[in-house]
């Protein structure tokens, strides 16, 4: 079912959740809609909070003021000012409206390819989706005039705690907006405004943030939707025009962007951010940065502020500590301006591990065992691939300590083994706060469950790489040495010392 935003918002506690076209989309008009709300209602401390919960629904007669004053700056075809576009664009520059579907249009899919030359008939509310989706997540690179800076959300996972409706979805998203206080950050609120409240339309440049309604509806992107009759006399978008808009002068989105966690960079160079956010990768599986995502540890690590908003009003006991909250987790991976990949990741977060660091200690210990077994898996597998490079007894450098990690990366022991992980490890995140009377004890049982799991991964992984090896005399060697090194690395520190053996386990 398609909504309208001013319908959407007075059923919100209604509806269950947003179902964009994509996660992208999702992520985006969330977003979209948590500025709207921040417009309209006072969040500027734990009480206002807490008054807002407790109504369990958006009182509309402020929301509708709103938007019958700024009704033509939601028109997505207005002649003057359409929603999210900049109406003095060329239209001779316009292209398929194909390069809305920027998560498709260059992505090598098996059985679907976004021709350019074949526009696709977009309906207003696809479009309109669409085009709040690719100014939130656009690549950076080539646009019609120019070369363009990757959109905000781009360059992160966007982490988004979910009610059981989209009341209270939105509403555990809102952060405290006091900005005089320094609150999402020290910015000048009279500024900060929503993109479509501007009076000046979107410029190409570089220009700094007003504040976290600007941020929360930044314009990477010119953008204006050509609209045309189909043969049935619908209305559809076939053109579109797509130019660089606003760039981020020269700011981190550390301390500002409140739905993504970050982590320190120390070694970055000059022109990287030393604080780049968590993003999804084809390497790195996210559920492993869960412990950067959910709980901010030492000076190098920030959890994304709506979370630790959360901790805040757990603390006053606005919301219980028992609260176990879905979190979604939206991003991409690219390269080069090309998707790999885009993605929609859930943790079940219970809102004591925003506060109770004996709990951010066990997940942490729990990541560190996966992470040590996981380096000596990939030392075991490597024995293994100079022995099929014929390399054993060889001091490695350059191009033949390439064709052994080569090979071992055609093994793909490491793959399977954290491949296994994610689902036992969402499950350990669900398993450590469930009993607060006992937490030691909890916290004890759910660790040794985990070393087991990680344990048994191991051996999967290592013996699915190599089961497939022709077994000469040479090879069985060297399995047998690579086994015997990867029980001495791991069985000791993982079952000794927590009062057991490597042995109970049967390998």
């Amino acid at each position: 079912m398609s909504l309208g935003i001013r319908d959407v918002l007075g059923n919100a506690h209604h509806v269950r959740e947003i179902d964009g076209d994509t996660p992208l989309v999702s992520a985006a008009l969330h977003r979209l809609l948590i500025a709207i709300v921040h417009r309209n209602v006072v969040v500027n401390s734990v009480e206002a909070w807490a008054a807002l919960w407790e109504a369990g629904r958006f009182d509309m007669d402020a929301f509708d003021d709103y938007f019958r004053r700024w009704k033509r700056r939601f028109d997505l075809f207005d002649p003057v000012r359409p929603f999210y576009q900049v109406s003095i664009l060329d239209r001779n520059s316009s292209t398929s409206s194909a390069r809305l579907l920027f998560h498709q249009a260059n992505n090598a899919t098996l059985f679907r390819h976004i021709r350019e030359d074949r526009p696709p008939a977009l309906a207003p509310a696809e479009a309109a989706r669409l085009l709040v989706g690719l100014m939130a997540f656009d690549f950076g690179g080539t646009k019609t005039g120019g070369s363009a800076q990757a959109a905000p959300l781009n360059r992160g996972a966007v982490v988004l705690a979910k009610g059981q409706n989209l009341f209270e979805t939105l509403a555990l998203n809102l952060c405290r907006y006091a900005p005089e206080e320094g609150d999402p950050w020290d910015f000048d609120g009279e500024r900060d405004m929503p993109a479509w409240e501007r009076e000046a339309e979107t410029v190409k440049g570089e220009k700094s943030l007003d504040g976290y309604l600007d941020l929360l509806t930044w314009q990477s992107r010119r953008i204006l939707l050509i609209p045309e009759e189909d043969d049935c006399g619908n209305t559809v978008v076939r053109q579109v025009v797509i130019m660089e808009g606003h760039r981020l002068a020269g700011e981190t989105l550390h301390g500002r962007e409140t739905m993504m966690a970050f982590r320190r960079n120390r070694r970055a160079a000059a022109s990287d951010d030393p604080w780049p956010a968590i993003r999804f990768s084809e390497e790195r599986a996210l559920w492993r940065d869960s412990l950067t995502l959910l709980h901010s540890a030492g000076h190098d690590t920030q959890s994304p502020a709506t979370l630790r908003w959360l901790s805040d009003l757990a603390f006053e006991e606005i919301i219980p500590h028992s609260s176990i909250v879905p979190v979604d987790v939206y991003g991409l991976a690219g390269r080069k301006a090309k998707t790999l990949f885009w993605r929609h990741e859930r943790l079940p977060l219970s809102i004591s591990y925003l506060s109770d660091p004996r709990l951010a200690d066990a997940l942490r210990a729990a990541l560190e065992i996966a992470d040590r077994v996981a380096s000596e898996l990939n030392a075991a597998v490597w024995l293994v691939a100079r022995d099929i490079a014929g390399m054993t007894g060889r001091r490695l450098t350059g191009a033949p300590k390439k064709r052994v990690s080569q090979i071992a990366l055609r093994l793909g022991a490491d793959r399977v083994y954290w491949a296994s992980l994610g689902l036992p490890f969402k499950r350990l995140i669900f398993d450590l706060p469930r009993d607060r009377n006992d937490s030691a004890r909890q916290v004890d049982t759910a660790l040794d469950e985990w070393t087991r799991v990680v344990w048994t991964a191991m051996w999967d992984s290592f013996r699915r790489a190599t089961g497939s090896l022709e077994r000469s005399v040479r090879n069985l060697g060297t399995l047998a040495m690579a086994e015997r090194r990867l029980r001495r690395a791991t069985g000791a520190w993982l079952f000794e010392d927590r009062g057991g053996t490597e042995h109970e386990q049967g390998q």
